[in-house]
C-alpha cells in the first residue's frame, strides 16, 4: 500500500519530546486526510478528510498492523513496538527530514568543490582549501593542473587521515592518481554512480590554496 505525506510543515521550535508537524496524508494517490503531532510526546494522529478518507485510513491502519514490529532501545530493557499508521507516518517524516538535510548539505558541498579542494568525512564534516580561481577555470589554465597536483601532494594528502577523503568530483581522476592518491582517498567522478550523499553535521573550515 502506498502511503505518502505532502505539504509537510515541521517545527523544530515546537518539537520537545516528539517531532511537531502537520501534513496531508495520501493513500494510494488519494488525499485521505491529515496527520499531525504537537511535539509534546504524544502519538501522531491521523484524521480523515471525509468518508472516503476514513475508509482509506482504516485500510492503511490494517496494512500497517501487518508490518513487522520495531525494536526500541528506550528504557532499561529493549522492547518491541507494534507498527501502526501513526508510527509509519513518523517514519515517513523522519525520511523526509533526512532527505532535506542531505539536499542542503549536497548544495553546500557542490558550491565548495567549485571553489577549491574539499576534504572531509562522509556524513560528518568537510574543509575547503580555496584557490584564487574556481577549479573549473584552473583546469583550463596551462599551469592550473600542475598547481592543483602540487597542492594535493604538499598540502592535502597528509590531511587524509581518520577516514577523510577528497570529496571533489570535478577533478580528473588521472590528475588525482598522478598526485599519488589511491582510489579510496577520493570520491568518484561526476557520473552519479558514486554521488556523495551526506547528512549535514557540518564543521566547515576554509583554508587558502595556492595562487596562480
Amino acid at each position: 500500500m502506498k502511503i505518502e505525506l505532502k505539504n509537510i510543515h515541521f517545527s523544530e521550535q515546537l518539537s520537545e519530546e516528539t517531532k511537531a508537524f502537520s501534513a496531508n496524508v495520501y493513500i494510494e494517490g488519494v488525499k485521505a486526510g491529515t496527520a499531525s503531532n504537537r511535539g509534546r510526546g504524544g502519538p501522531t494522529v491521523c484524521k480523515a478528510a471525509d468518508e472516503k478518507g476514513d475508509k482509506l485510513i482504516i485500510a492503511a491502519e490494517k496494512y500497517c498492523h501487518s508490518l513487522p514490529s520495531e525494536k526500541s532501545g528506550l528504557g532499561s530493557e529493549p522492547h518491541e513496538l507494534k507498527m501502526d499508521l501513526g508510527r509509519y507516518v513518523d517514519k515517513l517524516l523522519v525520511k523526509y527530514l533526512q532527505d532535506k538535510e542531505i539536499q542542503k548539505f549536497q548544495k553546500k558541498l557542490e558550491k565548495a568543490i567549485e571553489r577549491g579542494i574539499v576534504v572531509g568525512i562522509a556524513g560528518k564534516s568537510f574543509e575547503v582549501w580555496e584557490f584564487t580561481q574556481p577549479i573549473g577555470i584552473l583546469l583550463q589554465h596551462p599551469k592550473g593542473p600542475d598547481m592543483i597536483k602540487k597542492s594535493l601532494k604538499e598540502d592535502i594528502i597528509s590531511e587524509l587521515t581518520g577516514g577523510k577523503i577528497i570529496m571533489n568530483t570535478n577533478i580528473p581522476q588521472k590528475l588525482l592518481e598522478e598526485a599519488g592518491l589511491k582510489k579510496n582517498q577520493y570520491a568518484g567522478p561526476v557520473s552519479g554512480e558514486t554521488a556523495i550523499q551526506q547528512k549535514e553535521t557540518e564543521n566547515k573550515q576554509l583554508r587558502k590554496g595556492r595562487k596562480l
